[in-house]
């Protein structure tokens, strides 16, 4: 063992103050030669039972750290929550099934979920958002601009397992994408996969329904309308009022 570098002795070591337990003193010598001015070796003391109690919880928040998924907003939309929701005559109605829809989530139709309608700043991604910022620390939610993960797909790789198996998919400002065949048989993909998996998404739009077949396609659009809840936010647009909160 010796001539491995395996050499080593033990001696009665010292005792724990917290947890009492002997931590053994150990001497290891080096594997190799080193210069006559340093050490053949080395003392190492054996972990107690606070110091593995405690390594434990640290390799068990490492573990949760690195299960933990990234938040699925962008950052200008993780704030909008219900009670920041200014509810008016116009969207009380949306509000409150928004509300409803989010806090009874597990209760949900398989594959049902929520169509908002509106025009451009009556606060549909202000409510959409809200239900995924409450319901993502508890269900696995993806979010995406309609357009923008329209070109993203043109353009490069686009994971769509994870469009198609979140629990929740947020997919905002759908029909504002220039209407092609290409664009229309991309969303459809995922409409119809995410029904076929029987999970729920919550669609915003700024176009009336009698628009959505020239929109999104007849496919696309014939799912998105018979399968969702459709809630109306009417009233002013709130980026161009003084008064904000919406």
């Amino acid at each position: 063992m010796i001539s491995h570098g395996l050499g080593r002795s033990f001696f009665q070591g010292e005792i724990c103050p917290i947890c009492q337990e002997t931590r053994t003193k150990t001497y290891y010598r080096h594997p190799f030669a080193l210069p006559a001015s340093r050490s053949k070796g080395h003392w190492l003391f054996s972990d107690c039972a606070c110091i593995r109690e405690e390594r434990l919880k640290d390799r068990s928040r490492q573990q949760q750290l690195a299960a933990r998924q990234p938040d699925p907003l962008p950052p200008g939309l993780r704030s909008h929550s219900f009670a920041s929701f200014k509810v008016t005559e116009y969207n009380r109605e949306a509000y409150t099934a928004c509300c409803t829809f989010a806090r009874n989530f597990s209760q949900v139709p398989q594959g049902q979920g929520i169509l908002l309608l509106g025009r451009s700043g009556t606060g549909k991604t202000h409510l959409a958002s809200a239900i995924a910022n409450w319901l993502k620390e508890t269900i696995r939610v993806s979010f995406a601009c309609a357009p923008i993960l329209l070109e993203k797909m043109r353009t490069s790789n686009v994971d769509l397992d994870e469009l198609l198996s979140a629990d929740l998919l947020i997919l905002d400002d759908i029909g504002s994408e220039r209407p092609t065949g290409w664009t229309m048989e991309r969303l459809l993909l995922i409409v119809d996969g995410r029904l076929t998996h029987l999970k729920p998404t919550v669609f915003t739009s700024n176009y009336a329904l009698e628009d959505f077949e020239v929109r999104l396609g007849m496919r696309a659009a014939s799912r998105i309308i018979g399968n969702n809840l459709h809630l109306y936010l009417e009233g002013p647009d709130y980026r161009l009022s003084p008064v904000r909160g919406l």
